[in-house]
């Protein structure tokens, strides 16, 4: 058999395969949470290699594919407000709201800026003080942390022209919002080891046990997520899959204690939308009233609208778990990744992006 890794020359991922196809005795539907394996897995080719009977479905892991239409538009229409520069992330720029994008308002003239990180967001309000800095905060709960150090310290040397749109989102409320719909059959939930970076693992160890889910923490690598595949169905077979903790072995370090102590003092969780899954109570985060100056939403008194969604592809049922990118009439055809239509296709991490970069042209 093959290895996955293709041109790495290792038996490890042909014998977890040969384990995976011995234990699969029945129809077992996982959702691997994660983009980032996700792409991993179809890269490297693995779902060719797994069990007939093992169904592979995505869920709603891309930050930039789950940011709705009206956060867009409360992007742009900050942007375009004079003397203001807005720092965000590579893949958020393409991504449409309900006519503007940062990307084509910055062809306009706007100032847009690329940054990896909210210090480099700081470190531009530090370079240009006579502009007021205003960053894009998406990405998941693992993400709060370096966005609440940020604005913590921005407090502490009070610098007053940064400030940043909260719009983090915490994936456990969505996920148990999507299990609630028994037509999706998940049996297993694949978490990343990016879990092991926050602050609060019982809440997906709660989820595990509410949805009487096998679940495993697995890393990047073929054979890390094997082996968290074979963790999940091992778990079925016993029967009490809601019993197994994922998250025991991960330690509460010092640096997780100091996290959660920032995200307390910075943000409280609210009702949040999410594109393609709706309004879902407690899955964001909002900058608490004391720190009210560095919350561009309210500083600017801009409001989250929430808009019609005008993309014409199915990015909500792929990234609630619905469907997939081939079943999507526009997928290579008038969405590609040249001329993307919906954020799964512009997000690096988004599933149609990595369904198009390695997958296209071979099905």
């Amino acid at each position: 058999m093959k290895s996955p890794e293709g041109h790495i020359e290792q038996a490890t991922p042909d014998l977890l395969v040969e384990e995976l196809q011995s234990l699969v005795d029945r129809p077992i539907r996982v959702m691997v949470v994660c983009g980032t394996q996700t792409r991993a897995m179809l890269k490297y080719g693995l779902e060719d290699l797994l069990p007939d009977n093992l169904e592979i479905v995505s869920g709603p892991g891309c930050s930039v594919c789950v940011m709705p239409a009206g956060h867009i538009d409360a992007f742009v229409k900050i942007g375009l407000q004079p003397d203001i520069i807005t720092a965000t992330c590579e893949d958020l720029l393409r991504v449409p709201g309900s006519r503007d994008s940062l990307e084509t308002i910055k062809k306009k003239g706007a100032l847009v800026e690329v940054v990896d990180a909210p210090m480099e967001a700081l470190d531009l309000a530090r370079k240009f003080p006579d502009k007021i800095v205003v960053f894009t905060a998406i990405g998941f709960e693992g993400a709060a942390p370096d966005v609440a150090e940020t604005i913590l310290e921005a407090a502490r040397e009070g610098i007053v022209n940064f400030c940043v749109i909260p719009s983090i989102r915490l994936l456990p409320p969505s996920l148990d919002n999507l299990l609630n719909d028994p037509e999706l059959n998940i049996r297993g939930l694949l978490c990343s080891a990016h879990v092991e970076a926050i602050t609060d693992t019982e809440a997906y160890a709660d989820l595990a046990r509410r949805h009487h889910l096998a679940c495993a923490v697995a890393g990047f690598g073929i054979p890390e997520i094997l082996r968290g595949l074979i963790s999940i169905v091992k778990q079925i077979r016993s029967g009490q899959p809601s019993r197994k903790n994922p998250f025991a072995g991960i330690t509460h370090s010092e640096e997780t204690a100091l996290n959660k102590k920032m995200l307390s003092e910075v943000f409280f969780a609210v009702e949040t939308d999410w594109r393609g899954l709706g309004s879902i109570e407690g899955s964001g985060f909002v900058i608490r009233d004391e720190l009210s100056i560095y919350d561009a939403i309210k500083r600017f008194n801009i409001r989250f609208v929430e808009r019609e969604e005008q993309i014409q592809c199915n990015c909500s049922e792929i990234i609630s778990g619905r469907g997939t990118p081939n079943d999507c009439p526009a997928f290579g055809i008038s969405c590609t990744s040249r001329h993307p239509i919906g954020p799964c296709m512009v997000a690096q991490e988004g599933i149609c992006a990595s369904y198009f970069r390695y997958t296209f042209g071979r099905l």
